[in-house]
């Protein structure tokens, strides 16, 4: 188990390092999320559509629902689909009053032959229709006041994003892109804007005190290449465009590329029935998308071809099972959330992703994967740590038994905080295959010997000893 140890020790280093930006960024984080909705996002488990980058929204604020090419049965029994919607739905009642929240299923399509949804045989009109259906359900329970239902579908070669409401308007940012002739990210934003220092004292000391222009240069742009500075940069772009609509000063704003602002504002103004305090928020990531796309494309035509195609297809190395792995870039990992009704259909799709992957790269050690377990409170009493990690870990690891029975696989559980996404690693169970060393709660791990200040003194000393190591 050598090998798999040493991955498994990088892994969990890569994530601490990165929770630890989160945590520095944390007022940053919270400026953004207060000018935009509640989201709830649902994707397929295909580890190229992972996570928020493409949308311009932090680790964080956005919460995810991920089965096998997203399909989920909708039927009111399904207790984890409805309470994921109900849980966004209740946080915008009472953290963004007037502004509901935002639900987007999305399906995803490759233009290049088989390379689609492989949960729907790459059938693009099947996926369509399983999205569809996702978001019929949920319209036909929450009002547009409470809850504003999108379908999406993302484009796994360039990340690009189509927008479908509900009245049959449709953005597309790749069409952007071949409609204005943009080639490069930063053709997007206004020259005056690219030209000088962020005049935010705080965002400029943030990104380095370089200039747009600068960050969007080199060959990997800081603009999406450093955490901080992304993060950074999200924040700042949301409240000017918050402030440009508010003010109405469409003409006349020296952020974004004119033409480009006006096109979009005027596509979303038409849409029936759009509450306006969405408008901010869609704009801004529809724009965020058009330059995350021209991002991708400039990318791809830098990689050798063999990392082109590697980039392009299924590579994931590992399965993820569970929640709190937005942290992870893009193709790292087969994502398997609960909430499909079936986890084990979703996880016998994962597995046979990964043996494939595993047939054109082979791997020093056995299939690896990580069951995380996250949670958005404090963990004050052993009855919150059993009620909330520890049997739900052992409940997960059952259906992780019954589809990789008699094989030789890794696994690392964990669990993590909301607003942390750091995995911390620990044993729940007695299991040769749990064989990561590290156990966060090992001595006090029982009612006599538990205590919140000895689990935070226990994560804290794992954080130091993983960032000392690195």
């Amino acid at each position: 188990m050598g090998p798999a140890k040493e991955y498994i020790d990088q892994y969990l280093k890569e994530n601490v390092l990165q929770s630890e930006t989160i945590h520095r960024m944390k007022h940053v984080i919270r400026e953004f999320s207060l000018r935009t909705p509640k989201v709830l996002v649902t994707k397929c488990i295909d580890g190229r559509v992972h996570g928020s980058k493409l949308k311009g929204y932090p680790v964080t604020t956005i919460r995810f629902g991920r089965t096998d090419g997203n399909i989920v049965s909708t039927n009111i029994n399904n207790f984890w689909f409805w309470n994921r919607i109900d849980r966004v739905v209740n946080d915008a009642l009472c953290n963004t009053p007037g502004m509901p929240a935002l639900f987007i299923a999305y399906m995803h399509r490759s233009d290049i032959p088989g390379l689609g949804c492989a949960a729907h045989g790459g059938n693009e009109e099947a996926a369509r229709a399983a999205i569809k259906e996702q978001a019929e359900a949920v319209r036909n329970v929450f009002p547009k006041e409470q809850l504003y239902v999108i379908e999406g579908i993302t484009n796994t070669d360039l990340m690009s994003e189509t927008l479908v409401f509900d009245d049959g308007t449709i953005i597309d940012s790749q069409e952007i892109v071949a409609n204005f002739g943009f080639n490069e990210p930063s053709e997007i934003f206004h020259s005056a804007f690219l030209k000088y220092q962020i005049k935010d004292p705080a965002i400029s000391k943030n990104v380095g005190f370089k200039t747009p222009e600068e960050l969007f240069s080199g060959k990997v742009p800081d603009f999406y290449a450093d955490f901080q500075t992304s993060l950074s940069l999200k924040s700042f772009l949301i409240r000017e465009i918050s402030g440009i609509i508010s003010s109405g000063e469409i003409d006349s704003q020296k952020l974004i590329q004119p033409d480009l602002f006006h096109a979009v504002y005027q596509k979303l103004s038409g849409i029936k029935d759009l509450p306006s305090t969405l408008f901010p928020s869609l704009l801004y990531q529809i724009i965020w998308n058009v330059a995350y796309t021209l991002n991708q494309k400039r990318k791809l035509s830098k990689l050798p071809a063999e990392e082109r195609w590697k980039h392009l297809d299924h590579a994931e190395e590992l399965i993820c099972y569970g929640e709190g792995f937005e942290l992870l870039q893009r193709n790292k990992a087969v994502l398997v959330k609960t909430g499909r009704g079936d986890d084990t259909d979703a996880l016998l799709v994962a597995k046979k992703v990964l043996e494939k992957n595993r047939q054109n790269d082979p791997k020093p050690y056995p299939p690896i994967i990580h069951l995380n377990v996250e949670i958005s409170g404090e963990l004050r009493s052993w009855e919150d740590f059993n009620e909330n990690v520890s049997s739900r870990v052992n409940t997960m690891v059952r259906n992780l038994e019954a589809v990789f029975k008699n094989q030789e696989v890794v696994i690392l559980t964990t669990y993590s905080y909301l607003d942390q996404k750091r995995f911390y690693p620990i044993h729940t169970k007695l299991d040769t295959r749990i064989s990561y060393p590290t156990d966060v709660i090992s001595d006090i791990n029982g009612e006599d010997k538990f205590s919140g200040i000895g689990l935070k003194t226990k994560e804290a000393f794992y954080a130091g000893e993983m960032i000392s190591s690195t």
